[in-house]
């Protein structure tokens, strides 16, 4: 499940609203589908058995695959505790907090430790100059720029069940580099695209991406 978070903003998304819609229809079949035939059945072949025996095999096993839960989920592949901002912090400040770090996103927090927004290096490197490098120096300026005018909000969050594989896809999609986790605006943890080059890394089966 992901949310959007925002000042007086709390509303579920449904993925299908969240992901690209593919160009190519889905394919339908061409002819009805047909049953295994049984053994003995007219028309089988010379060893009815034995195919009757792999059909099955291979039926079950492709149910077991086709029923099987998402094996990562958001709280598996996040990072915490989470570094964050509250909304009245300055510019000023949340660049001294990102020098310091190796972080590049933080998340903006409401008076009552609510999620409501994200800033990235980005966004406070561009706050009100002309240029990164002129930003760098004009901290005179910062001082009095708060975070809550260049932050973006709302934001979108991913619940602590989500499925790693929509997150990783919404990275693609959305072109974003971090999502917040969190919980009825409780923000609990963090998912960068380091996290999740992390957990393709850690648990190198494609079954578990596709």
């Amino acid at each position: 499940m992901f949310t959007v978070y925002g000042p007086g903003i709390t509303n579920p998304v449904p993925l299908e609203k969240l992901f690209v819609q593919p160009a190519v229809k889905k394919a339908a079949p061409v002819a009805p589908k047909q049953a295994i035939e049984e053994e003995g059945s007219a028309g089988s072949s010379q060893y009815p058995a034995f195919r009757s025996a792999m059909a099955k095999q291979q039926y079950q096993a492709a149910n077991s695959v086709s029923s099987r839960s998402p094996a990562l989920k958001a709280s598996q592949i996040m990072t915490e505790p989470v570094v964050s901002l509250q909304l009245h912090a300055s510019v000023d400040a949340a660049l001294h907090m990102i020098d310091a770090s190796s972080f590049r996103h933080i998340p903006v927090l409401s008076q009552d430790y609510r999620l409501v927004g994200m800033v990235s290096d980005r966004d406070i490197l561009r706050c009100r100059c002309d240029s990164a490098a002129e930003c760098i120096s004009c901290s005179k300026d910062k001082q009095h720029i708060l975070i809550e005018s260049i932050m973006i909000s709302p934001v979108l969050s991913a619940g602590l069940n989500t499925d790693a594989r929509h997150i990783a896809r919404l990275f693609v999609e959305q072109r974003i580099g971090a999502m917040p986790v969190a919980d009825q605006g409780q923000l609990l943890g963090i998912i960068t695209r380091s996290d999740i080059l992390k957990a393709v890394m850690v648990h190198f089966d494609l079954n578990l991406w596709l």
